[in-house]
Parts: C-alpha cells; sequence; structure tokens
C-alpha cells in the first residue's frame, strides 16, 4: 500500500489524516508521522500498517489520559476506568494497550496512586475534613489499595479534623440549647466517619469555645439510648 496523502486535522492540528491508495486509512499523531518518517509516496506493507494503527490507537489512549489527568491528580484505577469505558462510536481499547499507557504514564511521573491521595487527602482537610475512616474508604473506592489508603489518612489527626469540620457547621448551630446542639452536630461528625468519642469531645470543646455555660459533666452527657449521641 502506498501512501497517497497526508493531510493535517483541521480541530486536532497534532494530528494528521493518512490516506493510502487514495482513501482516508487512520489518523496519526503528528509526533508519530516524524518518527516514522510518514511522507506521500511511502510503500507500506500490511504488518507496517498495522503497526502503525495500533501506535497511532495508543497514542490516542495515551493523549485521552492525559487530557483527563490535566485538572487534578487521578489514581491509576480511574484513569483505567476512563480509558475503557464504552463509547457507542469507537471500538474498546485492546486492554494490553491501556496497560502500557498507565505505565508510560506513571513513568512520566504523572500518575501516582500515593499522589493521587496525599492530594485527595489535602483537599479533604481544606475544605471538607472527613475522618480517616471515611478518607480510607473514599481512597478505596477510587482504586487506592487498602494499604497505602491507611497508611497515609493519619489517624492521628482526627481529632483536628473534627473541630475543623465542626467549626464548619457553628452557624447553623447557633442559638441552640446543648441537647439540641450535641444531638445535630454529633451525627454530622460520625457521618464524617469520625468514631464516637472524638465526635463526642469536638461536640464538648466546640460548646465551651462558644457559650460561657461549660457542657454538661461526663454522666449528665451520657447516652440514655442507641440514638443519642454525644
Amino acid at each position: 500500500m502506498r501512501v497517497t496523502a497526508l493531510e493535517p486535522q483541521e480541530h486536532r492540528p497534532d494530528r494528521w489524516s493518512l490516506f493510502l491508495d487514495g482513501a482516508f486509512a487512520f489518523g496519526l499523531d503528528g509526533a508519530l508521522v516524524v518518527a516514522e518518517g510518514i511522507a506521500v509516496g511511502l510503500e507500506l506493507g500490511p504488518a507496517a500498517v498495522e503497526r502503525l494503527r495500533l501506535a497511532s490507537a495508543e497514542q490516542d489512549l495515551y493523549s485521552a489520559a492525559l487530557r483527563f489527568l490535566e485538572p487534578r491528580p487521578r489514581s491509576r484505577a480511574e484513569v483505567r476506568r476512563r480509558l475503557t469505558r464504552p463509547h457507542p462510536r469507537r471500538t474498546p481499547p485492546e486492554p494490553a494497550a491501556v496497560e502500557r499507557v498507565l505505565e508510560r504514564l506513571a513513568a512520566a511521573g504523572v500518575l501516582d496512586d500515593r499522589d493521587f491521595a496525599d492530594f485527595w487527602i489535602d483537599n479533604r482537610d481544606r475544605f471538607s475534613p472527613r475522618g480517616a475512616r471515611a478518607l480510607g474508604m473514599e481512597l478505596r473506592q477510587r482504586g487506592v489499595d487498602r494499604a497505602t489508603a491507611e497508611t497515609l489518612t493519619a489517624p492521628e489527626r482526627d481529632a483536628g479534623r473534627a473541630l475543623a469540620a465542626g467549626r464548619q457547621r457553628l452557624r447553623s448551630l447557633a442559638g441552640l440549647d446543648y441537647q439540641t446542639f450535641r444531638t445535630r452536630l454529633g451525627p454530622f461528625l460520625l457521618r464524617r466517619g469520625f468514631d464516637y468519642t472524638t465526635a463526642r469531645e469536638t461536640v464538648r470543646q466546640l460548646w465551651a469555645e462558644t457559650h460561657d455555660d461549660a457542657p454538661p459533666t461526663d454522666d449528665d452527657d451520657a447516652p440514655s439510648d442507641a440514638q443519642s449521641l454525644p
């Protein structure tokens, strides 16, 4: 087969349309065109055409992964799911090609589950604090392995995280008596993944910070049933 035309694509200047024997064959990444010395008049055998097709498809996957990673870090599993999600106008990529792309991204330093986990935890700590248990669950849902998640979530920071989360709710709790204050703030903290003791102590500390009267003693504050919080 002979290359009869090689034309830049209108909406993708880094892509070229390859024509073989007068018919469009497939698109090629510009870097691949240069690396392979593709030019009009070049003769290509079936094996060479198939190799170019596969290389082009893999480069498309790589470019798609880079676009997906551009807004923020992602886990390896998230990128894999993105690249393999069904599309009505595309043939599913070969699993081996997807894994090669993931390895290339890792080698380039743009795909690392520990970096993603650090980003995720920092973002949560700054904008929506959660306990280590909840953070670990979120990371595992996004494909981070359990060992990495447990290592990086730092449960010893839960007391500070709970205070930060509680302070975000103080405005909506203004003017309440202590009983109502704790039954609203306590469940909120538990839903954020903090354990009972951390939630209880956080409620008491935030009440003390925002009111002249001290919270009840431990005996007065003991839960009366399974629904009571701190």
